[in-house]
């Protein structure tokens, strides 16, 4: 058994994004064979303490936010990213320097938690980045506007994070990513063999699809917050939804996550758009379902919301640039599309062939019981710590 010390800048639950499912899978496995510590910044909700008694111990921390934008004026001024600079607790920092030497294996989950490994830990140091962030950034850059001043900030970052990545990886012993082309941009920053793929991983929960004709809802799951997830939304609503409900008038587009009060009052405003926000149980929302969409255009790292369909065994549409971090089989396992058009080909597909839709859901409940399975999957962390 090893002391192993996780240091998030999350809080794990409740679980509403990637990043978070990531972290608590993660915290969940390794808890079985050791004991395992959490460090955070975030406010620990006590009533969902419970959900991660598996950890031996949690420590958390808090940060105002005039504190998080001076330390990201600094971070400018070191040439460090900014996220460093609003994720930074000297406070946590301090403890963490503290206590180090007690653990066996230091895990930092994503690159933000990396500016909290102590200089002189001497155990095993592993950096879960899950995506390579600077990829993530150029894909991003690429989709906002010129006049978007976002877009700026942007090009910034991916300056910062570039450099800041060339940096760190030299400190840690193993780097872990969710997919292969992740791992081999990140290859070309790194000497020796310090990449390692562990794919995103789900547990099969149940087979809420069932195809129906008068099946009327298109799912997307994510966290809205989040730029990529922001546009998709947008772009579907705006541009493809209204296409559809030409044809099928009933159909609407349902979307559950965390997101900004002005965003949903902006999607809000076009018919048959259905906000939600965060939900614990998605069965409810998950019933009469036509299919799981996936309509990202910057996708570096795998998209937890595909394996989240296919736990339900909902058939999956995918844009192409989502699909070329997957190993998936074409028109088996998911629909592919590359523009909006097909988007909605594949979405008439889907309300009219009942072979193609059953079929897809049957090998959604197959992929996920037998090469995303959670537990399988989350075996490569032994051979890493």
């Amino acid at each position: 058994m090893k002391k192993i010390l996780f240091i998030s800048t999350r809080f794990p639950y409740p679980i509403f994004s990637g990043d978070k499912s990531r972290s608590f899978d993660i915290l969940n496995f390794l808890s079985k064979k050791n004991k395992v510590h959490l460090v955070c910044l975030e406010k620990e909700n006590e009533k969902y303490k419970k959900n991660l008694s598996f950890c031996s111990n949690i420590k958390t921390f808090e940060l105002n936010f005039l504190s998080r934008l001076i330390k990201v004026i600094f971070s400018i001024l070191k040439l460090e990213p900014l996220q460093n600079g609003f994720y930074l607790s000297n406070e946590m920092k301090n403890y963490i320097d503290s206590v180090a030497d007690q653990y066996d294996t230091i895990i930092c989950h994503l690159l933000r938690s990396s500016q909290y490994l102590p200089d002189n830990y001497k155990g095993k140091k592993v950096l879960e980045m899950s995506d390579l962030q600077s990829l993530a950034y150029h894909q991003l850059i690429k989709q906002l506007s010129v006049l978007n001043p976002i877009k700026y900030i942007y090009i910034l970052e991916k300056f910062l994070v570039e450099r800041y990545e060339k940096k760190i990886f030299k400190k840690f012993h193993n780097i872990v990513f969710v997919s292969n082309k992740d791992a081999k941009e990140a290859n070309k920053k790194v000497s020796g063999k310090k990449t390692y793929v562990v794919e995103m991983a789900k547990k099969f929960d149940s087979k809420i699809y069932n195809y129906k004709k008068s099946n009327y809802k298109i799912i997307f799951i994510g966290n809205i917050k989040f730029i990529p997830n922001k546009i998709a939304c947008n772009d579907f609503a705006k541009n493809v939804l209204g296409l559809i409900n030409l044809k099928y008038p009933k159909i609407s587009f349902h979307i559950i996550g965390n997101i900004g009060y002005l965003h949903k009052i902006f999607l809000k405003k076009y018919k048959n758009v259905i906000v939600h926000g965060k939900i614990k149980n998605l069965k409810n929302v998950m019933k009469n379902s036509i299919c799981g969409l996936c309509n990202v255009k910057v996708s570096t790292g795998f998209q937890s919301k595909i394996l989240t369909y296919m736990s339900y065994s909902m058939p999956t549409v995918l844009s192409y640039s989502s699909y070329v971090n997957t190993e998936f089989k074409k028109n088996k396992d998911v629909l592919v599309f590359k523009n909006n058009e097909q988007l909605k080909e594949k979405i008439f597909i889907l309300i009219n062939n009942k072979k193609i839709s059953e079929g897809l859901s049957n090998n959604s409940e197959k992929i996920i019981k037998k090469k995303y399975n959670r537990d399988k999957v989350l075996l490569k962390y032994d051979k890493i710590i």
